[in-house]
């Protein structure tokens, strides 16, 4: 019988473990691919009016979401229009986003935030970030799919749960794995989707218990996505096999490294002073994203890579068609996106910044191509254009994101070779390196020790690393052998404290606690001395043991307080040191932490 019961309950916790990682990211999955479905459509939809219907703009399209026309004529029958257009779009999600806060800005960077603070994500987060994010990118705002995505699919994975009573680390958990499978499914790459529900949170971390399910979430959202919408590689792109590294070639990547870390540092630097003019700018804030989106239509009049995702622009240039753009086009178009992402999203757009990271990093590949084959110094036989773009949108995004190995896969995702990995490792390893004190996400932390999700962590981390002497109490009140019990309780009750030290020349011989002093009548208090009550020999600590130690020597010894002495020879009293000492301790390294982190993510 108790073998069966043991079976029994053995079958139980393996099937609830089954469940929860096979059964719920699936869930997450199957669910972020029908909401990105219908946030594709509903973007197209929104292209369609605004763009389509009032400014008389039909914009290229990458091979991907093209079903694989990519022959384009560049034609805008309204230009005029375009910023009133993109205003009008602005004042839309700037009513919404004011009645609906949840929805504004970036929508990776807040669901960043949600994981670090655990704040609540659910459905109506994802809803409104849906329509706020289709209008500004419709009407033309630089603006990108991907954000938005991870901040639906962060609701989603947030939502499920919930619905599935998990506690909060796991419903933490499922958020990250919904993030993930949100931008799967957008970017038609389960891969980089998985990875990024581990790497995205962290500068110099992963979150490793994200992956497993991540991978389950993302490939299921990117069936799902697939079936509706196809599962054509979001670009088109023929480049030169890899076929080894020459010398040039590595200082080809490596050059282009180089300017993907100035432009990331460019675009960083833009949109942080562009965020802050209109957080200080004395207006209502429904108002700012069309003032905002005004700006983006005048660049967008000047350049048509300043309106939407212009993903389909880059691809054109994959294919060489470079009639539409001229190489002056491509140059300036690198400044006037990123000025367009910064109006767009820093005055309270909504949408994301890992489509114009990629655009503005394929820009600066094609410019860094057409200055390069000007000068006559490219490999031509090992190169094209379509390389260095590719390259340059990986490493920019890696650089301004602070996501070098998701980026990596992505490449192969988004393109359908694996040619180009050698050459982005080094682009990559390049840009991310000279550029680790910047993020577009403010909200990412250093490791998984700096995140509030991960306290219990840090109290670990911090007991081990601590010592007594940094929070014991070293004013000491004692006892002396023959002093009465009477002025024990009196010391006790004045500075509210439970035990005292019992010295004799500075040497610890005993303790007397509260409990010590209740077993003794008290109408024999004043007669009694603390030598007759105290315990003698106390177990004590010395100022180098960590935190850790003195509470295993704690719990051992069923005590809550020691004297903490110079060496266990000579037993000097320096010091006393409580578990209540140790509990404000904590408390106090969770507080400044929390408010550490707030503010960065602020």
């Amino acid at each position: 019988m108790l073998h069966l019961e043991g079976l029994k309950r053995k079958f139980t916790i393996s099937y609830h473990e089954s469940f929860q990682d096979l059964f719920i990211p699936g869930v997450i999955g199957l669910l972020c691919g029908f909401f990105i479905i219908v946030f594709v459509k509903t973007v197209e939809f929104s292209y369609h009016i605004f763009l389509g219907k009032v400014i008389g703009y039909h914009p290229p399209l990458p091979a991907g979401e093209a079903g694989g026309a990519v022959v384009f004529h560049f034609l805008m029958e309204r230009p005029y229009l375009l910023p009133f257009c993109v205003a009008f779009g602005g004042l839309i999600v700037g009513v919404i986003t004011h009645l609906v806060p949840e929805a504004r800005g970036e929508g990776t960077e807040m669901a960043i935030k949600a994981f670090h603070f655990r704040l609540p994500l659910g459905l109506k987060s994802a809803v409104f970030k849906l329509i706020t994010s289709s209008i500004t990118i419709g009407s033309g705002g630089v603006s990108g799919m991907e954000g938005p995505s991870a901040l639906i699919g962060g609701s989603v994975g947030s939502f499920v749960g919930k619905l599935f009573k998990l506690d909060e680390h796991n419903k933490n958990i499922a958020l990250a794995v919904g993030l993930g499978a949100g931008i799967a499914g957008v970017f038609k790459a389960p891969l980089a989707g998985a990875l990024l529900s581990g790497e995205l949170f962290y500068k110099r971390d992963f979150e490793v218990e994200a992956l497993i399910p991540g991978f389950i979430a993302s490939v299921t959202s990117y069936i799902v996505v697939g079936i509706f919408l196809g599962f054509e590689h979001m670009f088109k792109a023929s480049t030169k096999p890899f076929t080894g590294l020459s010398v040039a070639l590595f200082l080809t990547y490596f050059v282009m490294g180089v300017l993907a870390a100035f432009v990331a540092r460019m675009l960083v630097f833009t949109f942080s002073k562009v965020h802050h003019i209109f957080v200080n700018l004395e207006l209502h804030p429904a108002l700012k994203p069309a003032i905002g989106g005004f700006f983006t239509g005048v660049l967008g009049m000047l350049n048509p890579l300043a309106i939407g995702s212009a993903y389909g622009w880059i691809q054109l240039l994959m294919l060489g068609k470079t009639e539409y753009l001229t190489p002056v086009h491509i140059i300036l178009g690198i400044f006037m996106v990123i000025l367009g992402l910064s109006l767009t999203l820093g005055s309270g757009g909504s949408g994301g910044i890992f489509g114009p990271c990629l655009v503005i990093g394929g820009l600066t590949g094609a410019s860094f191509y057409h200055f390069a084959a000007f000068l006559n110094i490219l490999p031509a036989s090992e190169l094209d254009i379509a390389s260095l773009i590719i390259v340059g949108m990986i490493a920019t995004l890696a650089a301004a994101a602070n996501i070098p190995l998701s980026t990596l896969i992505l490449v192969v995702e988004i393109t359908g070779g694996y040619d180009l990995l050698v050459p982005s490792l080094i682009s990559v390893s390049v840009a991310y390196l000279l550029t680790t004190d910047i993020s577009m996400f403010s909200a990412q932390v250093k490791s998984r020790i700096d995140s509030p999700s991960h306290m219990d962590e840090l109290k670990g981390a911090l007991l081990r690393t601590f010592k007594v002497a940094d929070i014991m109490t070293k004013n000491v009140v004692t006892l002396f052998p023959d002093d009465l019990v009477i002025k024990a309780e009196r010391l006790m009750a004045q500075y509210t404290i439970s035990g005292i030290p019992v010295v004799e020349n500075g040497r610890v011989i005993g303790m007397v606690t509260g409990r010590d002093v209740m077993k003794v009548p008290i109408t024999d208090r004043e007669k009694v001395k603390v030598e007759h009550i105290m315990t003698k020999n106390p177990v004590a600590v010395l100022p180098e043991m960590s935190i850790l130690e003195v509470l295993n020597i704690f719990i051992s010894n069923g005590i809550g307080r020691a004297p903490v002495v110079e060496d266990f020879e000579s037993k000097n009293l320096i010091g006393m040191i409580t578990r209540v000492d140790i509990a404000n301790f904590l408390a106090e390294q969770e507080k400044k932490k929390l408010k550490q982190s707030y503010d960065t993510a602020t």
